[in-house]
């Protein structure tokens, strides 16, 4: 489990660009933990036999077919060149987390639940209240 994303100062504060970047971290944390898939395909036996020990991988079609779904997807962590960056804005992770929480923040559109999903939690809440003898909601 991962704690206190958004967090500042032990929990007493909260900043969104602090969730964002913190939300970043841990799924990057998730795709590490996870580990990486071993199979007939990622172990590329073929291309191993075909190209070589000693031989170049880089443009072979199998590893550019493949490199992006290994590859880091980072909206935060700018992993160009200076001069690119320069040309950016010059931005800091800081600046581009503020930019993505507010785009979030605005841009944001709640998915309804599912009937069947928003009908078991009034199932949960009604036997709550019938266990605790306490009215929880107007429904």
């Amino acid at each position: 489990m991962i704690y206190g994303l958004g967090m500042l100062a032990q929990g007493i504060t909260f900043d969104y660009a602090q969730l964002v970047i913190t939300n970043e971290i841990a799924r990057m944390i998730k795709e590490v933990v996870a580990g990486i898939k071993v199979d007939r395909d990622t172990l590329a036996l073929e291309v191993i036999h075909a190209v070589g020990a000693a031989g170049e991988y880089v443009s072979h079609e199998h590893t550019y077919n493949r490199f992006r779904a290994l590859a880091s997807n980072n909206k935060l962590i700018f992993r160009g060149t200076r001069d690119t960056w320069e040309k950016d804005g010059s931005k800091d992770l800081t600046e581009r987390a503020y930019e993505e929480a507010l785009e979030l923040y605005n841009n944001f559109k709640i998915k309804p639940l599912p009937g069947d999903v928003v009908s078991k939690m009034r199932d949960i809440v009604n036997e709550a209240e019938d266990h605790f003898s306490v009215e929880l909601s107007d429904e």
